[in-house]
């Protein structure tokens, strides 16, 4: 078996993930050698028990790493393993990095050295979407990588902003790439894949999403990049694991601040509370990490000498009760109704003529925030 086959092989093996293959490597100096191992030797090695090592060594009815590496030829997908001279070397570094990397598209030794994982909630709200969006278009535009995980929210906001700057970004995804997930974002994947960065997965193609592959997704995030920003995150996050991760990789890690009444970026407070960078710009992570800024680098909000448009436009007295309530933290349609003792109708129709004048935008989940 060649190198590329011994490697899907053993990324094939149910229950033999990555901490447990490099184990078996060290313990038994190359792959080949631990496909050809008796169940009884392979059991002695930390961490595999006796179970797992039955089923290493029968192998040959378990998995088809030929059908694997034909089903990704088919796909368009190339195929990399970790003793190939084009892995990423910052993922490298993990002690735990991929076996395998499957991916459409391509990436650059300087994704590597010049990269940060912009990571957030997928319930974002219009502020946390913004924010992702325009911190990783300037990023992108200096000719930083941007590296997120294509889910919805702050991740597609950043792949987007980095694309909209002509930049490169790496999307790494929890499920194979046969099983893109989630479905909507196909279209932004294939526009990623198209000369501009890779969609990238260590997971066999068909593998399906499931709630154990996306933290290990977000290792592949934070260990690729040279630092990790946090943009919107609650107290329960998984951008909050990927922060951590990366702490423990030797990686910096930025927080964008957010409202304080707004419960959505209490994780990213907590963050800097603990000692991670406060950035509210490309330009403060740029000089943080000692990246070139742009000539003429602008805060991402600064003072308004005026009013906008959008405060301009006259409202009604029970609009301006339904600001104030959103201000307060009610903001869903339910939480509005209660807290202003008004039925729905009433409640929606404000909302809709906010919406109009500019003044609130519908969030993903049914929230709804100022801008």
């Amino acid at each position: 078996m060649t190198p590329q086959e011994t490697a899907v092989t053993l990324n094939l093996i149910p229950g033999l993930g990555p901490v447990r293959i490099m184990r078996l490597m060290r313990a038994f100096a190359s792959p080949e050698l631990v496909l050809e191992a008796p169940a009884a030797m392979l059991a002695a090695v930390p961490g595999i028990g006796p179970e797992l090592a039955r089923c290493i060594s029968s192998w040959k009815s378990i998995v088809n790493p030929h059908r694997e590496l034909e089903l990704a030829a088919g796909a368009g997908v190339s195929v990399t393993t970790l003793f190939d001279g084009n892995y990423p070397e910052s993922l490298r570094e993990l002690p735990d990095p991929p076996v395998v990397l499957y991916s459409r598209g391509s990436w650059t030794p300087a994704d590597s050295e010049r990269s940060i994982a912009v990571v957030g909630s997928r319930m974002a709200t219009h502020y946390g979407r913004f924010c992702a969006k325009t911190i990783s278009h300037d990023l992108a535009e200096t000719g930083v990588t941007v590296i997120s995980g294509l889910a919805r929210g702050v991740d597609t906001e950043a792949h987007t902003g980095a694309l909209d700057a002509g930049g490169r970004t790496i999307a790494v995804i929890g499920a194979g790439l046969n099983k893109l997930y989630p479905r909507e974002n196909s279209g932004l994947a294939r526009r990623i894949a198209d000369g501009h960065g890779a969609v990238v997965s260590e997971l066999p193609m068909d593998m399906p999403p499931s709630r154990t592959t996306f933290p290990m997704r977000n290792r592949i995030v934070s260990g690729w990049s040279r630092a990790t920003l946090v943009v919107e995150a609650p107290a329960r996050s998984g951008a909050l694991i990927t922060a951590r991760m990366a702490g423990e990789q030797g990686r910096d890690v930025f927080c964008v601040p957010g409202p304080v009444n707004r419960h959505s970026s209490d994780g990213c407070h907590a963050l800097i509370r603990d000692g991670a960078i406060l950035a509210t710009s490309a330009a403060d992570i740029l000089q943080d990490m000692k990246w070139q800024a742009p000539e003429a680098g602008l805060p991402l909000f600064s003072p308004s000498s005026g009013s906008t448009a959008a405060d301009n436009v006259p409202i009604t007295r029970e609009e301006e009760e339904v600001l104030h309530a959103i201000r307060q933290g009610f903001n869903t349609i339910d939480s509005l109704c209660s807290s202003l003792g008004q039925p729905a109708h009433a409640v929606t129709g404000s909302l809709a003529r906010l919406q109009i004048a500019g003044r609130v935008t519908p969030d993903s989940g049914g929230y709804f925030s100022i801008n």
